[in-house]
């Protein structure tokens, strides 16, 4: 499994934001996380993952056809796990490289749309705590 981890250099604005709401700003970030966050997230994944191009008859969808909708998410603290899920795990061998039949692997599709997504996801919880912050 691939982690990504945001630059804290990148983050001045968001921890600003964070130090003027307090201790519920954890409870904000983790709702647009595990919310709206997630689903930007999987939707960035989804747009990178190859097409076989492979077609019979009776075969059905292929896992570019099937995503986002069918990644797991694992809700944790200020965090979100995407990975795919049910017949659509083999997407792991592509994505690190591992033994693939075709050698086409090292392709780090959920990372790299996990790292497109980053910075639209910080803008969310950005906007979402600068809301709470003025109704407060």
């Amino acid at each position: 499994m691939s982690t990504f981890e945001l630059n804290y250099d990148d983050l001045d604005e968001l921890t600003e934001k964070i130090d003027q709401y307090g201790a519920e700003a954890y409870k904000t970030i983790n709702d647009v996380i595990h919310g709206e966050g997630a689903r930007l997230i999987r939707n960035d994944i989804a747009l990178l993952i190859p097409s076989s191009g492979r077609s019979w008859k009776g075969k059905g969808r292929s896992a570019a056809q099937a995503m986002p909708g069918s990644f797991k998410q694992k809700d944790e603290t200020l965090s979100v796990t995407i990975a795919a899920r049910g017949k659509w795990r083999y997407l792991y061998f592509p994505d690190d490289g591992s033994n693939t039949k075709r050698h086409q692997g090292n392709q780090h599709f959920m990372l790299r749309g996990t790292e497109n997504a980053s910075s639209k996801v910080v803008d969310l919880c950005i906007g979402k705590l600068t809301e709470s912050f003025n109704d407060a």
